[in-house]
């Protein structure tokens, strides 16, 4: 069995999978263990139903033993050895880690290195890690880095125009996340399209509460609209995206608060939260702006906003592909299930003739639907991504 491991400072999702037929990977069960170091809450999902547990989890080694033990009880599992692998979701690697590694102590001390580029979620990982080293002494630990899949952007797409020093010394430049993803939609369109990944070009949008597109120029990113960190780019649920570096230096004179304050109100206020004052959640907007609740012009300015976003990036990287654009593709929570956003940023393409079927966009689908017609110069897909299922394959590799 493979493990794989989304972790934070207080928390770690986890899915178990069955890797006996190795090239059809299983999901046996899928759970969180949160509220580490408070009091400690673990949830199981097993065969459409749900196990709840209140184990005290002083850190990560007793939330790992806890989720470990309820395997066991569960008859998940006979032995903890049968699991074999753990993959890490990781999302910051530098410049350094280019594709999944072993975690080996060099990598290790890469993540910890990259703790200032990503300060909320490295130490987490870390932690984690260590945990699992302790609780599963002989599993293969592999991390996979939602930054890697953008190392292969040119200086071009990841510089930023700013003195070049910066660069050079504090490491300041574009790395892009959600790379996981973008892999795993860039392979399944190679399935899809029946075509080679490496001659694939695709714009694909990451839309969720977080939320990224990416350029795929012959299977490989080429530019993506995240940067050194994950506020910039497209507006968020709370995120602010792009926006006139000034303002920071502008709103902190005066609300008479400093830089941090002032970026963690464009990290945790800003973005559909700011602009609607209604809610982070696309779907509570949605229902606003169509319902005509009492909000509902703020609700429909919101959607056009994001809309506009996300249409004004694809023109972006259909002029980078030269045109050449073998799909667009939507995906995650926001990409994967409103066809509201869907329809609306692709109305606001011009420079391409776009049509979409309205029935096939709003319709119920497992893993992939065309939602364009064929009058359409570029396809127009829906994918539902698998982040766990790439860390799993990628793990599983590790273990050939």
């Amino acid at each position: 069995m493979i493990l794989v491991v989304n972790a934070g400072s207080s928390s770690i999702k986890f899915k178990l999978y069955d890797i006996s037929q190795k090239n059809n990977p299983i999901s046996l069960v899928e759970g969180l263990a949160e509220r580490i170091k408070v009091d400690g809450a673990l949830t199981i999902k097993m065969n459409d139903k749900k196990h709840q547990f209140d184990d005290k989890m002083d850190d990560h080694l007793m939330a790992v033993k806890s989720i470990l033990n309820r395997f066991k009880e569960l008859k998940v599992i006979e032995n903890i050895e049968d699991i074999k692998g753990i993959g890490f979701r990781v999302v910051h690697g530098g410049d350094k880690i280019v594709k999944p590694v072993e975690l080996t102590d060099e990598n290790k001390k890469t993540i910890e290195e990259n703790i200032r580029l990503a300060p909320l979620h490295n130490p987490g990982a870390l932690t984690a890690i260590e945990a699992f080293e302790k609780g599963l002494p002989n599993a293969k630990l592999v991390g996979c880095f939602d930054t890697s899949f953008h190392q292969t952007m040119p200086e071009k797409s990841f510089l930023y125009t700013v003195p070049y020093s910066w660069y050079k010394e504090y490491k300041v430049r574009k790395y892009g996340f959600h790379g996981i993803s973008f892999d795993y939609i860039t392979e399944e369109c190679a399935k899809i399209f029946n075509k080679k990944k490496e001659k694939l070009n695709l714009i694909i949008c990451h839309l969720g509460n977080g939320a990224s597109m990416c350029c795929v120029k012959h299977g490989q990113s080429f530019d993506t609209t995240m940067g050194l960190t994950p506020l910039a780019g497209l507006m968020m649920g709370t995120r602010s995206g792009d926006i006139d570096a000034s303002i920071l230096q502008y709103m902190a004179k005066e609300l008479n608060k400093d830089v941090y304050e002032i970026t963690d109100i464009l990290n945790k206020q800003s973005g559909l939260l700011g602009i609607s004052e209604i809610s982070s959640d696309m779907r509570d907007i949605t229902n606003e702006a169509f319902h005509k609740g009492e909000n509902a012009n703020r609700a429909y300015l919101t959607l056009e906003l994001y809309s506009e976003r996300v249409a004004e990036y694809i023109v972006k990287y259909a002029n980078h592909l030269q045109g050449n654009v073998d799909a667009i593709v939507f995906t995650a929570g926001i990409g994967e299930n409103s066809s509201v956003i869907r329809s609306w940023a692709m109305e606001r393409v011009k420079l391409m003739n776009i049509e979409i079927d309205k029935e096939k966009n709003e319709a119920d689908y497992d893993l992939y639907m065309e939602i364009s017609t064929p009058n359409s110069d570029v396809p127009v897909f829906k994918i539902r991504t698998d982040e766990e299922l790439m860390i799993c394959k990628e793990t599983l590799k590790f273990l050939k």
